[in-house]
C-alpha cells in the first residue's frame, strides 16, 4: 500500500484487502485449513462492494480527497450562433470540478443542475451566463457553458474534473478511509 502525500493509490486486491481490514473480516486463525463449497464468494461480492464505495465517494466525497485532473485536451466542443457552448466530456469524468474558457472574468466551480430553475434561466438571452457571470450547466456527459459573444470562437483555458483513474486502482485521501465503515454492506 502506498501513501505518498496522504493519499492512497491501490490496485483492486489491496482495496479488496483493506475494505477486509476496516470491516474484520480477516481471517485470524492461520494453524489450520477450513473449505466449504456451500458458501458465497466472499471476495467477489466485497469486490463489489468497494466498487458501489468508490464510486459514491468519486460522486460525493470533498474534492480535496479525490483525484482531480485537467481534461482540456479530451474535451470536444460546439458553439451555437448565440455563443452557447456545448463540451462533451471524457468517460473518466465523474464529476466537473472548475471549469473557465477563454474571456470569462473568472472560473466556474459551482455548476447548475440540469433541469433546475437556475439551469431554465439559461435558456434566455437576457438572463444566462455571460463573460463576466458565466454559467455552467452539468448535463452529465455534458456541459453547457454560457456563454460566449455571437460568433466567438470557444477556447478552453481550464476543465478541471474529478476522475476515475484509467488504470483501475483506487486513488483517495486517507480521510476518505473513515467512510468505508460508515458504507452499508448490502
Amino acid at each position: 500500500m502506498e501513501n505518498k502525500n496522504q493519499y492512497y493509490e491501490l490496485t483492486e486486491q489491496q482495496m479488496l484487502q483493506l475494505w477486509k481490514e476496516e470491516h474484520h473480516l480477516e481471517q485470524t486463525r492461520h494453524d489450520c485449513v477450513v473449505e466449504r463449497t456451500d458458501g458465497i464468494d466472499l471476495d467477489a461480492w466485497l469486490t463489489m462492494q468497494v466498487r458501489e464505495w468508490y464510486g459514491h465517494l468519486l460522486e460525493t466525497a470533498p474534492v480535496e480527497w479525490l483525484p482531480v485532473e485537467d481534461v482540456t485536451n479530451g474535451v470536444r466542443m460546439s458553439v451555437d450562433s448565440e455563443g452557447v457552448v456545448t463540451a462533451s466530456v471524457p468517460v473518466e469524468c465523474v464529476r466537473p470540478v472548475e471549469w473557465q474558457l477563454d474571456g470569462w472574468s473568472h472560473s466556474v466551480t459551482h455548476f447548475v443542475e440540469s433541469g433546475s430553475v437556475e439551469a431554465e434561466v439559461q435558456q434566455s438571452v437576457w438572463t444566462r451566463g455571460s463573460k463576466e457571470h458565466p454559467a455552467v450547466v452539468d448535463c452529465g456527459s455534458s456541459l453547457i457553458l454560457y456563454s460566449l459573444a455571437a460568433g466567438e470562437r470557444a477556447v478552453l483555458r481550464k476543465a478541471r474534473c474529478v476522475v476515475r483513474p484509467a488504470d483501475g486502482t483506487y486513488k483517495f485521501h486517507y480521510a476518505a478511509l473513515r467512510t468505508i465503515r460508515e458504507f452499508p454492506l448490502v
